[in-house]
């Protein structure tokens, strides 16, 4: 049977009538054809068949157009192309990305003379003096995902590209020794702010630090004993969209799906979390600042004075997380279990990105693998 929004229609001759857009006038309106078949189902393929015949035409159409237009203007027009169906700060990265690197080195240029060779002499230039500020070139990870933004607006325009691209191993976070996580976890019970809590939860739940800022304690079930992870904060680009500000605040979805997830907490958290509810509306941020919510910048600032009142060498707040996934493999838990606490998509991205075993526990395996030989 026909369902409401595929304009398919039974007439009253009993014959079965498709419409399709075959067309568009030049004020933009649809022109649509008519087929007629003696069943709903052959109607219903006919109608796929038509619309795809006229996909094929306005793509060809619209990459000849394409081709007309400079590097900036087809730009500009693929980034409103998907503004609405990605993350804002997805958005703000691309439109930074295409606004400081792309733009001004790319922009003039017509597209039907944009090739692999164009884009293999810019990614050469931007690595070696790439950087705005004048003091050399850019990361490799930067000219990767400048190269990731071309090709996949290219694809628009049926163009494909072939770089060489430059290789990105992931920087190595120092995780904290035992020692230095004990030295951690008795400052922050001492800790009359919400610091202190914010350094036990990271520790113990190894969230990112957007999922931590984002967090209201109607995010926390006190009587399961579950955080719940269903947003991030963070400060992204304006993207041109009004305002005197250049930046602002993004209160998202997190990174994936697979991110959204609970993480039970430990019962001495549970219980220290209890009293601060006491003081605490279900709207009121975890980490209380003078705007309702801490971002993380500041959040990190307040971690730096925390570290040396603790006595720590000078450590970024995603090593929290990491030291987290390294503690439960060195536990001996699962890296799925791992994998699903940490929001990861894949296991991979655990093992190959947060699990780094401390020297001891590589110095105890070689040592278990002696002992079996001596036994």
């Amino acid at each position: 049977m026909s369902r409401r929004g595929e304009n398919i229609y039974k007439r009253q001759d009993g014959r079965w009538e498709a419409r399709y857009i075959k067309a568009r006038d030049a004020t933009g309106r649809a022109v649509y054809g008519y087929i007629y078949r003696h069943s709903y189902l052959e109607a219903k393929r006919a109608q796929a068949e038509a619309k795809a015949t006229c996909g094929k035409q306005e793509i060809s159409g619209e990459k000849q157009s394409f081709r007309q237009m400079t590097l900036g203007e087809y730009m500009r027009l693929w980034q409103a192309s998907i503004q609405m169906s990605v993350k804002k700060s997805t958005y703000a990265n691309y439109d930074g990305l295409i606004r400081r690197h792309i733009d001004p080195v790319l922009g003039q240029i017509p597209l039907r003379k944009i090739d692999s060779n164009t884009i293999q002499a810019y990614v050469n230039q931007k690595l070696q003096t790439g950087r705005t500020d004048g003091k050399g070139g850019l990361s490799a990870k930067t000219v990767r995902d400048i190269v990731g933004i071309l090709k996949r607006s290219l694809t628009l325009a049926g163009m494909t590209l072939s770089i060489k691209l430059p290789k990105y191993s992931l920087p190595k976070l120092r995780v904290l020794t035992r020692d230095e996580q004990l030295a951690l976890i008795k400052t922050a019970k001492g800790e009359k702010n919400t610091t202190g809590l914010g350094v036990m939860i990271s520790l113990f739940t190894g969230i990112r630090i957007g999922e931590l800022c984002s967090l209201k304690w109607s995010d926390i079930s006190l009587d399961e004993g579950v955080i719940k992870i269903n947003k991030t904060l963070q400060r992204i680009h304006n993207c041109g969209q009004g305002g005197k500000s250049k930046t602002l605040i993004s209160i998202d979805a997190p990174k994936s799906e697979c991110s959204i997830r609970e993480i039970p907490l430990p019962s001495f958290l549970v219980c220290h979390m209890a009293q601060l509810k006491k003081r605490a509306c279900d709207e009121d941020y975890i980490l209380s600042g003078n705007c309702g919510y801490v971002e993380p910048r500041l959040c990190q600032y307040r971690f730096k004075k925390f570290l040396r009142e603790a006595g720590i060498d000078d450590i970024n707040f995603h090593a929290l997380r990491h030291t987290f996934a390294t503690r439960c493999v060195e536990l001996g838990i699962d890296v799925k279990t791992i994998s699903e606490l940490l929001g990861h998509s894949n296991v991979n991205i655990t093992l190959n990105r947060y699990v780094h075993p401390a020297f001891e526990c590589r110095k105890n395996c070689i040592e278990m693998l002696v002992n079996s030989f001596s036994a």
